[in-house]
C-alpha cells in the first residue's frame, strides 16, 4: 500500500500543479498584442472582460497560422478554450489609447509564455 502512495502521490501533484488560475489585469499598449501561451502542453480556458476603452480583437495562432476569434467592444466578455501548444494573441485596436483587459486562466499552465509585440495588421 505504501508503495502505491509513493507511485500516485508524485502524479497527483503534477495534475495539481499544471492545473491551476492566473488571474490578471493586463495592459496593452496602443498598436501592441499580448501573447499568451504556446508551448504549454496542456490546454487552457481564458475568461475575460475588455475593461477599456477600446476595442481589442482575440487571435488563436496554431502551427504558425493566426485566426481572429473575435473583436472584443469596451465592456465585452470573453470565455474561449484553446488547445495545447496554441497561442492566444490579444491586440489592441488603437492608435493612441491603452486596452485593460480582466483575465482569468485555468487549466495547464505550465510554460504559459507572456509576451508583447508589436500588432501584425
Amino acid at each position: 500500500m505504501r508503495t502505491m502512495i509513493a507511485l500516485l502521490l508524485p502524479m497527483a501533484l503534477a495534475v495539481i500543479a499544471s492545473a491551476q488560475t492566473l488571474k490578471s489585469t493586463t495592459y496593452i499598449e496602443p498598436a501592441k498584442s499580448f501573447l499568451l501561451g504556446g508551448g504549454q502542453p496542456g490546454a487552457f480556458s481564458v475568461k475575460g472582460r475588455n475593461a477599456g476603452s477600446v476595442p481589442v480583437t482575440v487571435f488563436i495562432e496554431r502551427a504558425g497560422k493566426r485566426d481572429s476569434l473575435v473583436t472584443l467592444a469596451p465592456g465585452a466578455n470573453l470565455d474561449a478554450e484553446f488547445p495545447a501548444k496554441a497561442m492566444t494573441v490579444f491586440r489592441n485596436e488603437s492608435n493612441g489609447v491603452l486596452a485593460t483587459l480582466t483575465l482569468t486562466v485555468r487549466g495547464n499552465t505550465s510554460d504559459l509564455g507572456m509576451r508583447y509585440e508589436p500588432a501584425k495588421r
